[in-house]
């Protein structure tokens, strides 16, 4: 049996005090992310047909598509779950858009900080910013490994750095961290991290768009380090390209997906069966293990042979802070508009 056999047939084992859905089959939909897709079709769709006779029919979307489409279907709902990044998440928590999830097993699990107070949602992936690094230009630069944030400042890595541009909300992410780290309070005055992030800007040789776009900066030598998530860094190791990504001393920065349930979801059993599954520490483990991201249940488990080469460690997970999504949202157009006048321009 291979793994994900092993996977599936250990969550229908914990399954089972559930209680069968009816004895007619039912769709579950779903939007979610393209880069689950893989893990819930071998791993999730089987036991929800099989156990709770239902069929999940997944739509791949980004995270404002399915936000649009929870608030156009608000008045009749066709999805009943929805799978996106915490922000839109966040957005559709305060239009009154979800569901409260209770009495889920797994969801007990989640840390208080990875899943939402008032029961709407939880955290499902997660994406640990840090410090990407081409360990060979490094090396024979005769340059110490990066380990804080204040290494991307070295007057010795001038138009060697990149950093997301203002389209990117790991932008803000990063913005949130140095003025935390500099003093500041996001809620209160960002001041401080703009004018610490000013003085970076002759380092950034380019400001890149999605995590894809830093493959060819680092593969063809543009970028030497930069600030974004693990799992390009992950992708360009397979490749036996010589880059590494390393949490910061002062702590990575957590983006958080979440899942929720729509308000008056049709199949809504099956959904909060789905939701249960997807927290799962067998599921998240298999997620983990086919995406790259980090896990939310901190009792998940990788095999030892991908734990071996997992670019993220269980103490950086639990060590990282999180992004201050309600501040941003409220400040986004300012936020963005001052991006791009004091860090892109300078």
């Amino acid at each position: 049996m291979n793994v994900h056999g092993l996977v599936i047939g250990t969550i229908m084992a914990a399954a089972a005090s559930f209680t069968a859905l009816s004895a007619k089959a039912a769709d579950l939909n779903v939007y979610m992310p393209q880069g689950v897709v893989g893990a819930v079709e071998k791993v999730l769709v089987p036991i929800m047909r099989d156990k709770f006779n239902t069929k999940v029919v997944i739509t791949p979307v980004l995270s404002g598509q399915a936000l649009t489409k929870a608030v156009a279907q608000r008045a009749n709902p066709e999805i009943s779950v929805f799978m996106l990044d915490e922000g839109p998440w966040l957005q559709g928590k305060q239009a009154n858009l979800w569901d409260k999830l209770e009495g889920l097993p797994n969801m007990a699990q989640i840390p208080a900080r990875f899943r939402d107070a008032d029961g709407m949602g939880s955290g499902f992936l997660l994406y640990l910013l840090g410090l990407l690094y081409d360990e060979k230009a490094f090396a024979d630069a005769k340059l110490p490994a990066p380990t804080s944030y204040e290494d991307m400042w070295n007057p010795a890595l001038k138009g060697k750095v990149t950093i997301s541009d203002a389209n990117s909300t790991f932008s803000y992410a990063l913005l949130f961290k140095i003025n935390e780290l500099q003093g500041g309070k996001a809620a209160q005055s960002v001041d401080p991290g703009f004018a610490k992030l000013a003085q970076l800007a002759p380092n950034v040789g380019t400001f890149h768009g999605g995590a894809s776009t830093l493959i060819p900066l680092f593969s063809q030598r543009q970028a030497w380090i930069g600030f974004n998530a693990s799992f390009p860094a992950q992708r360009l190791a397979a490749d036996g390209v010589p880059i590494r990504w390393v949490a910061p001393k002062e702590g990575a920065i957590a983006v958080v997906s979440y899942i929720a349930i729509a308000k008056n979801a049709p199949n809504a059993e099956a959904a909060r069966q789905f939701v249960n599954l997807i927290l799962s520490p067998e599921y998240q483990a298999a997620q983990t293990e086919t995406a790259f991201g980090g896990y939310v249940n901190p009792n998940t488990k990788l095999t030892p042979e991908f734990a071996s080469k997992f670019l993220l460690k269980p103490e950086d997970i639990e060590k990282a802070s999180v992004m201050s999504w309600d501040v941003y949202l409220a400040k986004r157009t300012e936020l963005s508009g001052r991006w791009q006048r004091e860090i892109e321009k300078k």
